[in-house]
């Protein structure tokens, strides 16, 4: 299990899913950037690197609200992360493929205890 050391349990959820993405081949370009639009968790890229730019949000949950990942965002919310993604893809002068990811973090005392990865949610419903 990776390690997580912080000093709150959304700061907590981060960083173990950035320990969680970087496992798996991911490529972390930024944490907690700001953005005109934004504060985005995280912006990375999947392997095989530069197959896409990837914004990430991380919700940390209690166990039983696990299942409700449809809630977890709301359309203003969402409405900002498209133009926060769109904005950094802009900068970056990135011409492939952008998505959102939202990763789910169960925490238990505050800890990080599972995780889950959904891909390609729609910000713009």
């Amino acid at each position: 299990m990776v390690n997580v050391v912080a000093t709150r349990p959304g700061q907590a959820a981060e960083n173990f899913v950035a320990a969680q993405l970087q496992s798996c081949g991911w490529q972390i370009l930024a944490r907690n950037k700001r953005t005109p639009y934004a504060e985005v968790d995280m912006f990375a890229l999947p392997p095989p690197i530069g197959s896409a730019l990837v914004l990430v949000e991380v919700k940390a949950r209690h166990p039983l609200s696990w299942a409700q990942h449809e809630l977890s965002l709301g359309w203003k919310q969402r409405r900002r992360l498209a133009r926060a993604l769109i904005y950094e893809a802009n900068r970056l002068r990135w011409g492939g493929e952008i998505r959102a990811d939202l990763a789910f973090v169960e925490l238990q005392a505050g800890l990080p205890k599972a995780w889950e990865l959904v891909e390609g949610i729609d910000l713009l419903d």
